[in-house]
């Protein structure tokens, strides 16, 4: 057994940096690291570039750092509009960056907290938010397949007006 182990870890090191992670040897064509002055460098943070002009959209994820970085093989050069997906934040500002080629353009992202939570839940975010078992909310999560139920409960109504 402890020759298996060796003969692997010796040919392992032999075979060098070719079997590092893909991540590792794809350049970067964009990088940066998303923050908010509350929580610091934020991990889990989806990132989208979309490129002026284009319908397509490339989302990435942050790390446990809060970095961030969209892989050359995925932008080309160009100018792109910058999106975040983070619910409870807001980018603190609009965000583009111009995208060269063979040269990485770095953007770091600070967020803010959002003034609109209930602008950025989707219906199942509203449904695990309403009181009650989930056999009291079948009936709300058999219609919200095909509607938004965001409009209903987006109306400002109080508690007391609900249990009418």
């Amino acid at each position: 057994m402890n020759k298996i182990l060796i003969s692997v870890g010796l040919a392992l090191a032999l075979a060098g940096p070719g079997l590092l992670p893909a991540q590792a040897q794809t350049p970067a064509a964009l990088t940066g690291q998303v923050s908010s002055g509350e929580e610091g460098p934020m991990e889990g943070v989806l990132i989208s570039a979309k490129k002026a002009g284009s319908t397509i959209t490339i989302t990435v994820v942050s790390d446990a750092q809060g970095n961030y970085s969209f892989p050359a093989t995925k932008l080309e050069p160009g100018q792109y509009s910058l999106r975040i997906r983070a619910v409870g934040y807001d980018l603190d500002r609009p965000a583009s960056v111009d995208v060269a080629a063979q040269q990485p353009a770095k953007y770091d992202l600070k967020l803010r907290k959002t003034e609109d939570l209930a602008a950025q839940l989707s219906n199942a975010e509203w449904l695990a938010s309403f009181p009650g078992t989930d056999q009291q909310k079948t009936l709300f999560s058999q219609c919200s397949n095909c509607h938004t139920i965001q409009w209903a409960l987006h109306q400002g109504r109080s508690k007391e007006e609900w249990a009418r």
